[in-house]
């Protein structure tokens, strides 16, 4: 073979290789690109590990932020988070390939980036909101379904640092805590740093031997959003909350007599299996067959109506396989179903200082009242 030629093959299968290496390289960059946006997917987060993150998931769906996709919050922006998320990922493939993970899925998330990076690209604490009227509507489970409506009027403040007061002041101030347990339930000492940038501290004095100054330089935690907003998106309602709501929107019909009592009877506690609380809610049917015969012939629809709805509420409450009730997390905001304030509030007492041995006020105008009741603006019961 001539050299001229021989060159001519060379140089031709150098292109070549050069050319499928190219195509190799894009090929690998979409690939790679493609692979990372499905893994920060709400589908690949909610869907792929179906059984293990389905009540997170189902809770997700129903939520405020369901239409956040689950990165924005658990990742944030930039591509430190995203390494970071991805390296403490690898641990929970292999447990969940060998079916050894924790039921229920354990909280609050150790390495959660900061409300600061994330939340707060969205809202903003540091702006005033003043007070904000909240109305409740409750039903007794008795014949007519008691219709009990209260309004609250919760004290949200907040501003900048310097003026900032009520509920929104623990974020736009620096407070400093300490929890004693994984669960961040028991909190062993708060620090806030007063406009003179010294530190108040306050200590349960029940738990004072457990409160050293090496335990918290080592482990406070500066107060952010979701030390309160721990539920934010992942909020499990529980059957008596999620059927108030539908009776109040309508959603089932508040004139079916003990609709209220035979809902609870049906959803609380919680049935073996997502079948087993449909055969259940069914079974409402036949109870007005038995002791409304009229209302069952002339309400057929609305009662199927209501089948459907109640259905739709065990599906937002039945997660046997996980372990998962509305009990299982607490939800720190407020105080009705968890200690919530009161992890601080009437418990921890200052350490020195005029106020000192004074526990935190708990005075309950400090966040909220009721003043609209005595106006006569809104009534408390119908």
């Amino acid at each position: 073979m001539e050299p001229r030629e021989q060159r001519r093959r060379h140089r031709d299968k150098l292109l070549f290789l050069m050319l499928a290496g190219a195509i190799s390289i894009i090929l690998l960059v979409i690939g790679s690109y493609q692979l990372v946006e499905f893994t920060d997917s709400t589908a690949f987060c909610g869907r792929l590990c179906h059984q293990v993150m389905y009540p997170e998931y189902t809770a997700y769906q129903a939520s405020p932020h369901s239409r956040v996709r689950c990165t924005e919050c658990h990742v944030g922006p930039g591509a430190d988070y995203l390494v970071k998320s991805k390296l403490a990922g690898v641990p929970l493939i292999f447990a969940t390939i060998s079916d050894s993970y924790s039921r229920p899925i354990p909280t609050p998330v150790e390495n959660l980036r900061p409300a600061r990076e994330t939340c707060e690209q969205c809202h903003r604490p540091e702006k005033f909101a003043g007070d904000l009227v909240r109305v409740h509507t409750s039903y007794a489970p008795d014949e007519t379904n008691t219709e009990k409506i209260d309004v609250r009027v919760l004290r949200v403040g907040g501003g900048e640092s310097e003026v900032a007061r009520d509920i929104h002041w623990h974020i736009a101030a620096q407070v400093w805590y300490l929890a004693l347990d994984s669960k961040r339930q028991e909190i062993g000492w708060v620090g806030v740093e007063n406009t003179g940038g010294e530190l108040v501290e306050y200590v349960d004095p029940q738990k004072a031997d457990e409160v050293t100054p090496e335990r918290v330089a080592a482990e406070k935690r500066l107060m952010d959003c979701i030390d309160c907003h721990n539920r934010a998106t992942h909020i499990f309602r529980s059957p008596a909350e999620l059927v108030d709501t539908a009776l109040a929107q309508g959603k089932i019909d508040k004139s079916l007599p003990f609709i209220k009592r035979e809902s609870m009877k049906a959803l609380d506690p919680p049935s073996a299996s997502l079948d087993q609380a449909s055969d259940r809610v069914k079974a409402i049917g036949d109870f007005y067959r038995a002791n409304y015969p009229q209302v069952y012939e002339e309400k057929a629809q609305t009662i199927a109506q209501m089948v459907l709805e109640l259905k739709e509420v065990a599906r937002l409450t039945t997660f046997p396989e996980m372990k998962v009730t509305w009990k299982s997390y607490p939800i720190n905001i407020g105080h009705q179903e968890a200690p919530g304030c009161f992890r601080c509030h009437g418990k921890l007492a200052a350490t020195a200082g005029e106020q000192k041995g004074q526990p935190i006020d708990v005075s309950c105008n400090l966040c909220h009242y009721f003043a609209l009741e005595q106006t006569g603006l809104f009534p408390t019961q119908k």
